[in-house]
């Protein structure tokens, strides 16, 4: 028997000449003559005959109608290839390359500096690989299995901040920061560096790795939000800052509308007419202070350059460090030391409740006077909608006088509290001016007089604050 697979053979006396496609996926009869017909032969005894000849797979029913005297008898499958491993992302990451980002003479790239945002928390999925397939073998007409090729499998190189799974298939954040894909690796960073000012080239940020630097300044109307610390080169303006950290400004806070708020310490240079300053730890400014708020939980301490605070007001958890507090002008000054924002809070909703709930008291006393007196009078008359309200008025009595006994409760805690705090202090190692309004705990003095290098405490035997000079050991505490 003549081998198909190498050249073709004539069949059914001669009548039909049977070959092979070069890839053995088909077997094609070709009429010899053209007086021939495939019809003449009875379909059986051609299958048969085929078959003589090695063709074993992917018979047709029937033949299928000749196109230019040729018709296909049997099909085989073709192998599937199997496909590519592919790695999609959950967390669409900004992509940067270092071919992009190279400068003329840098021969590494911080990816700390490129790119926008994408915030990713801790344990975040970021990308899933989607392993390759082994594919399908085919089979030819001889019956041949044809073999397939597997799909190209993909390794993923992580950078810093990121873990792959054991099994390979995912990468998930080992750290809040955030997500980029630089060179093709996935990475987390905790820090984002923005080289130049925040303007509208840059937008507001929001950030929630632990540290943000931003190497310019902030220009007017942005926000800047990080979870962890803020650096900033320059100066702020008009700008609304909020740090889960610390801050520190190399340069001036200004701005009516500037607020600058953060759970830990802040640094920086100078504030001028600013809108707010808050923080639960300390502050420290390096030259000069003048018009705005502060609030604070630890300590402020001016005592740098010109080392000045001038109009105002401060309500300061810990004490006052301060070279020059006022001025000539007797600027109203208003300082609080000792008062931590947690128990300023109290203080102002109790201040608030008094200003409530004993006129809300009186209030309802006086009504039910009233109507008792109208109940009197009227006698049997009295009823309707009077009689409904004094009802409803007895009835809401008894929430009311146990809201003033809580009240009362409250103050006598809170006042307990600020005589705690009562023993931080003020010290002006320059020049204490008329126009200081000084709280501390319960009590309140206006400066009248110009000091130097003095004191400014609760006397816990009076209960009055006074002025007083300081000590050796007090003037070499800040030297």
């Amino acid at each position: 028997m003549e081998d198909l697979s190498k050249k073709p053979v004539k069949i059914c006396n001669d009548c039909f000449l049977l070959k092979l496609t070069k890839d053995k996926l088909k077997a094609v009869l070709q009429l010899v003559s053209e007086d021939d017909r495939f019809e003449s032969v009875p379909f059986d005894e051609i299958v048969k005959e085929v078959q003589s000849h090695g063709v074993s797979f992917g018979f047709v029913q029937k033949l299928p109608p000749a196109r230019e005297g040729k018709t296909v008898i049997a099909s085989g499958t073709p192998a599937v290839a199997g496909e590519n491993a592919k790695v999609k992302p959950v967390v669409k990451p900004v992509i940067v390359s270092r071919a992009k980002s190279l400068k003329p003479g840098q021969d590494r790239v911080d990816f700390r500096e490129l790119g926008h945002i994408v915030n990713v928390p801790k344990g975040q999925l970021l990308l899933r690989k989607i392993p390759a397939t082994a594919g399908t073998p085919g089979k030819n007409v001889l019956g041949e299995e044809i073999p397939c090729k597997p799909g190209k499998d993909v390794n993923i190189k992580c950078g810093p901040g990121v873990a792959l799974s054991e099994d390979g298939l995912q990468v998930t954040a080992l750290v809040d920061g955030k997500f980029v894909m630089g060179d093709g690796k996935p990475a987390v960073y905790e820090e984002h560096i923005i080289t130049g000012n925040v303007d509208m080239a840059v937008g507001n940020i929001a950030f929630c790795g632990t540290k943000l630097e931003i190497t310019g300044e902030v220009l007017p109307g942005f926000k800047i939000k990080c979870k962890g610390d803020i650096f900033i080169g320059k100066g702020v303006n008009n700008v609304q800052l909020l740090a889960g950290g610390a801050v520190r400004i190399s340069g001036g806070v200004v701005g009516q509308d500037a607020e600058i708020r953060a759970k830990g310490d802040i640094a920086l240079d100078f504030c001028e007419n600013f809108g707010l300053i808050e923080t639960r730890g300390s502050l420290r400014v390096d030259n000069f202070v003048v018009q705005g708020r502060v609030k604070t939980g630890g300590s402020m301490m001016v005592v740098g350059g010109k080392g000045t605070v001038i109009g105002g007001k401060y309500v300061i958890g810990g004490s006052m460090y301060v070279k020059d507090l006022g001025s000539e002008a007797e600027v109203v000054t208003e300082v609080t030391v000792g008062l931590k924002p947690e128990l300023e809070k109290k203080k102002r909703q109790v201040e608030a409740a008094k200003e409530y709930w004993p006129n809300r008291m009186n209030e309802i006393l006086k009504n039910i006077s009233t109507l008792n007196e109208m109940k009197k009078t009227e006698g049997k008359n009295f009823g309707g909608e009077k009689a409904g309200v004094l009802a409803e008025l007895n009835k809401m009595m008894p929430e009311v006088m146990e809201k003033n006994n809580q009240l009362t409760e409250m103050q006598m805690q809170l006042d307990k509290e600020l005589e705690q705090a009562s023993s931080e202090a003020i010290y002006v190692y320059g020049s204490l001016y008329p126009g200081v309004a000084v709280t501390i705990g319960k009590a309140v003095r206006v400066i009248d007089k110009l000091d130097r290098m003095v004191v400014v405490e609760l006397n816990k035997s009076t209960l009055q604050i006074h002025v007083r000079s300081m000590t050796a050991e007090e003037k070499e505490m800040v030297a």
